[in-house]
């Protein structure tokens, strides 16, 4: 007769503590994601702009854009990574938004969120309007991980992006599988990444930021950049700087 496993069990302090170690590294790949995805998208609206797309150095903007292209599924890679599936879940040593989200929909880590949440501030103020601002957070961080998989490109994003950190990412591997992740679907999954985390974020530690704040700051410096960069357009109210006046 086999000898069923034992399963591996975690306390709720240890769920929680995990999840605490766990946000912090996901913001910080989700706000460079969100980073590239701004600059990306930004360099498309400027070249759409442009009435002549065949200049002189058209390459090297491909180039650019390639490479662009394959660090953000890097650091997607990384944001939906499920960790080895040889080990329990609870004892896998990476921080994704699957094993993240494993943890916050879980009763017993609702419950220990919020009554954290309403400890946000000292003396109890505001405990109980905490509470319901944690609850409805972690109620869009389990429906924004839901919606990944909705739409043309959520589902087959996640399974392509998969295929390709498998085969070419991670490895070098000598297959004839066809990973070729497109824009929309980079795009796509980075949006919910953002939407997840910010979620979960405020959730968690109750920091309340707004990554979407920050991608529009992130694209207004990339339109920015571009223009100079392509249409040789500074801008009225831009001035170069004195490394570059001297050589104007």
């Amino acid at each position: 007769m086999t000898k069923r496993k034992k399963r591996a069990t975690i306390t709720t302090t240890g769920a929680i503590s995990r999840l605490d170690r766990m946000i912090p590294i996901l913001y910080r790949n989700v706000v460079n994601a969100i980073r590239i995805e701004a600059t990306m998208e930004a360099g498309n609206e400027v070249v759409g702009l442009m009435p002549d797309k065949t200049f002189a150095g058209a390459d090297a903007y491909n180039v650019i854009k390639q490479s662009l292209g394959y660090d953000l599924a890097m650091h997607l890679a990384r944001l939906y990574d499920v960790g080895n599936r040889n080990r329990p879940a609870n004892k896998r040593d990476v921080a994704s938004i699957p094993l993240a989200v494993r943890l916050l929909r879980q009763k017993r880590c609702h419950a220990a969120l919020k009554a954290r949440a309403r400890n946000w501030l000292p003396h109890g103020t505001y405990a109980n309007v905490f509470e319901v601002d944690c609850a409805k957070a972690l109620s869009r961080a389990s429906k924004g991980y839901s919606d990944t998989f909705k739409g043309p490109f959520g589902r087959s994003g996640l399974k392509t992006l998969k295929a390709s950190r498998d085969n070419f990412m991670a490895h070098s591997l000598m297959t004839d599988i066809d990973a070729r992740l497109i824009y929309n679907q980079l795009f796509r999954l980075t949006d919910c990444a953002r939407d997840f985390v910010e979620a979960a974020r405020l959730a968690v530690s109750g920091d309340n930021s707004s990554l979407g704040e920050q991608e529009e700051l992130f694209k207004n410096e990339a339109r920015r950049f571009w223009r100079m960069a392509l249409l040789a357009d500074r801008g009225d109210d831009e001035t170069l700087p004195e490394w570059a006046s001297a050589h104007a």
